[in-house]
């Protein structure tokens, strides 16, 4: 039997294949019509939304820019994340423009210092949108295997904690394509609240990450 980690490996490989083998023009498609159905979804659900963590897309990823130039247009902050690989930790920066990213990390877009300030440490997002390599309806992501998200979640689990606030919605964004039956998880896995496609967001009913619960 294979171990978690294993499984993980082996899970990644076949997933990063299948979300690369989508034609270029499929996934432009996909992804406009996956952050329309979160334009609608976010006002009617959440009209109170202020604020938003979004990812800047990378290589096959489901492009979210559509999304964050709406919440520019709307007066909703985007939060961007900067990844500080040495420590494992990622930074997070409100842009108002694409002028305030660069290439960083990996290079992945993300906030430039130089030109925007870092939020506070007791800043909390009310959604966090979240990449990922494959997801299931329980809210189970497979990520990258660096555990950025996962950190950064127990980090806002733990805020929320001391200021007695409810957790941000965590959002996973993929194609359907990418839904899979269970995703092999380990317990400190973050789970998602909701799940995002080109079909629409769909709540998992996780308890965890619902603001709703």
């Amino acid at each position: 039997m294979m171990e978690p980690t294993d499984r993980k490996r082996a899970a990644r490989a076949m997933a990063m294949e299948l979300r690369g083998s989508i034609a270029e023009e499929l996934r432009e498609e996909r992804s406009r019509a996956a952050c329309e159905g979160a334009k609608q979804w976010l006002g009617q659900a959440w009209p109170g939304c202020s604020s938003m963590m979004l990812y800047m897309p990378f290589r096959s990823e489901l492009d979210v820019r559509p999304l964050i130039e709406w919440g520019w247009r709307s007066g909703i902050a985007v939060i961007v994340p900067r990844c500080l690989p040495e420590q494992r930790f990622m930074e997070l920066y409100r842009i108002h423009s694409w002028n305030d990213v660069h290439a960083g990390a990996y290079g992945i877009m993300e906030p430039d210092p130089s030109r925007v300030p870092r939020c506070g440490e007791q800043f909390m997002p009310d959604v966090v949108f979240v990449p990922g390599l494959a997801f299931d309806r329980q809210g189970g992501r497979l990520g990258y295997g660096g555990g950025y998200y996962d950190r950064f979640y127990d980090r806002l689990h733990g805020l929320s904690m001391k200021l007695e606030r409810s957790m941000p919605l965590w959002i996973g964004c993929g194609y359907e394509a990418q839904l899979v039956a269970e995703v092999p998880m380990e317990e400190h896995d973050a789970r998602l609240g909701a799940i995002m496609t080109e079909q629409g967001i769909s709540l998992t009913g996780n308890a965890r990450t619902n603001p709703q619960a």
